[in-house]
């Protein structure tokens, strides 16, 4: 244990000293050290390279990463190798894993305090079960002196939350200097969860009020946590004086500095990304993946008047060689008792990867989405028609790629692999359109595209064919969209009539508005829930071999913003 301890010391030092980005002078400089994770979404245990169910052969071959018990280890040794090491996460611990479907906010709070997190920002997907399934969490963060901060939110109007402790800003000493932490969520979580009254506003509106006041009280060392994406957390930072570093976290974005990271993981930016702002001086954004298989490890020096002139670190891959924190373990053993039987059931087999991956089935087609939407339209399609000119009663199904959090790996499919996959337990109800305003949903698609910021709208399909091109403006983007037809002999797809009437399979989330689709006005009955419907599909259609076939076919391309 101990070598094992002394090695990642000596990594955390080098890291330190090779990974170095000089900003400026370092008169009176002063250096802090911040720790940090986002979007663990309750994967509490150790996962595969991917973030999705690690088996008992993998964690022999000791080809399994992350879980909490591997981030306590690894905080406690650079907390103790750094003192006064500020510990931060960046929303989304909510959601993902069987672990929550089970058990809720009352797992996270466990979890989150025996981490001894220091700082935490909400994220979206902590609102998913509404006020009351975040209150008595808030009231567990108070209870274990965690600061939960949120600048950019009002609860006022929301009765389960307008009295519970959340904060706009904190203050903390570190070695006699002050450091002033705000916190934000993104704007759309009024459309992307289930707040109730809870009012967002703008990011950098509240930031650079909440800064004048940290400011007016002589704190000159600023720390943004931040739900809002990479690409955003840039904007922010450019534009927000006096804000000096920002811990993001909603788009699973890795960053890396030099070489030697893993071969899964592609860098999209540098780790610190540099930001020039506007009044001339320079931030630093971060941001740890997600699911919880890195640690980030950033070293900020700042001279005497609070200007950032260093940035060093890396996110530090949690692989086998570090030892998971025995306390930690005993923490997780009675979650793991209730939720073991549940997710070690065997429902099928697959005979290739169901990917998900970095988030791919935000970008283009992904056979998980494949097979998932497959699913929810053979659940419809297989019931009796109402008419015997129709061998379908919907033409087709379509699901936000969002919704869909990890991949299922080759070989058998459990139960707990199918919650973590689908793990918000929504209901599954057809639609009625028309293809004006069908298409209008697949323009929605891609408006806002990003391989960056990768967007939960885009849209998975089964019984559809869709063409984009990227290159032409935000609503001219579809080129080609064709549907099956129900009312035949023989299913063919024919192009989308503006005025005619079609049936569609989607969830209750996407129905209801949710990640800014239209609210649906004509829907049926709900029917079953999301994961029943999975479980029995891949039950009846193993072993599954679903392919990636050219449902969704992308031209062009887009302009990223400057990173």
């Amino acid at each position: 244990m101990l070598a094992i301890l002394k090695k990642w010391r000596l990594i955390a030092l080098l890291l330190a000293s090779n990974v170095s980005v000089s900003l400026g002078s370092d008169s009176e400089s002063f250096t802090l050290t911040i720790l940090h994770t986002n979007d663990v979404h309750s994967h509490i245990q150790e996962t595969t390279k991917y973030g999705g169910v690690c088996s008992e052969k993998d964690k022999n071959a000791s080809k399994c990463v992350g879980g909490v018990a591997r981030i306590v280890t690894m905080v406690k040794q650079l907390k103790n190798d750094y003192p006064g090491a500020l510990f931060m996460n960046g929303g989304d611990f909510y959601q993902g894993t069987p672990y929550y479907t089970i058990l809720k906010y009352r797992m996270v709070s466990t979890i989150m305090t025996a981490m001894e997190y220091d700082q935490v920002c909400l994220g979206n997907h902590e609102f998913d079960d509404g006020p009351e399934g975040l209150a008595p969490f808030l009231e567990r963060m108070k209870a274990a002196n965690i600061s939960v901060v949120s600048t950019n939110t009002d609860f006022k109007n929301e009765p389960a939350l307008k009295d519970k402790p959340i904060q706009k800003s904190v203050k903390v000493t570190v070695e006699g200097r002050t450091i002033g932490i705000i916190g934000a969520v993104l704007p759309q979580t009024k459309q992307l969860s289930n707040p109730g009254e809870v009012e967002f506003y703008d990011e950098i509106t509240s930031f650079n009020e909440e800064v004048k006041k940290l400011k007016d009280q002589n704190v000159n060392i600023i720390v943004g946590i931040t739900h809002c994406g990479y690409v955003r957390d840039l904007e922010i930072m450019k534009q927000v004086e006096g804000l000096d570093v920002i811990v993001g976290g909603h788009t699973n974005t890795f960053l890396y500095h030099g070489s030697g990271y893993p071969a899964e993981n592609t860098p999209e930016g540098d780790y610190p990304t540099i930001v020039n702002k506007t009044d001339g001086s320079q931030g630093l954004v971060v941001q740890a993946y997600c699911y919880g298989k890195y640690l980030g490890f950033l070293q900020v020096t700042f001279d005497g008047n609070g200007n950032v002139i260093n940035g060093t670190g890396n996110p530090i891959l949690l692989n086998s060689s570090v030892i998971e924190d025995e306390n930690m373990t005993k923490v997780i053993a009675p979650f793991k008792e209730n939720v073991t039987k549940v997710m070690q059931e065997p429902v099928g087999y697959t005979k290739v990867l169901l990917e998900q991956q970095d988030n791919v089935c935000r970008i283009r087609e992904c056979n998980l989405g494949n097979m998932m939407a497959d699913a929810y339209f053979a659940y419809y399609a297989d019931m009796n028609t109402s008419s015997p000119e129709l061998w379908s009663n919907v033409n087709a199904a379509i699901i936000n790629g969002g919704t869909i959090r990890a991949p299922l790996e080759q070989g058998v499919i459990t139960m707990g692999a199918i919650l973590t996959t689908a793990p918000f337990g929504q209901t599954i109800i057809n639609v009625t359109l028309n293809g004006t305003t069908l298409r209008k949903m697949f323009e929605h698609s891609v408006a806002n595209f990003s391989y960056l910021n990768k967007k939960g709208e885009f849209l998975q399909v089964s019984g559809i064919r869709v063409e984009y091109n990227l290159s032409l403006p935000s609503s001219c983007r579809v080129i080609s969209l064709k549907i099956l037809c129900k009312k035949c002999q023989v299913p063919v797809y024919e192009d989308v009539v503006p005025t005619e009437i079609y049936t569609i399979v989607t969830t209750d989330f996407v129905a209801r508005g949710g990640d800014g689709f239209a609210k649906a006005v004509n829907y049926g009955e709900s029917g079953p829930v999301d994961f029943d419907v999975l479980v029995g599909y891949i039950r009846k259609m193993s072993p599954i071999k679903t392919p990636v076939e050219g449902r969704i076919i992308i031209h062009g391309n887009v302009t990223e913003p400057r990173t």
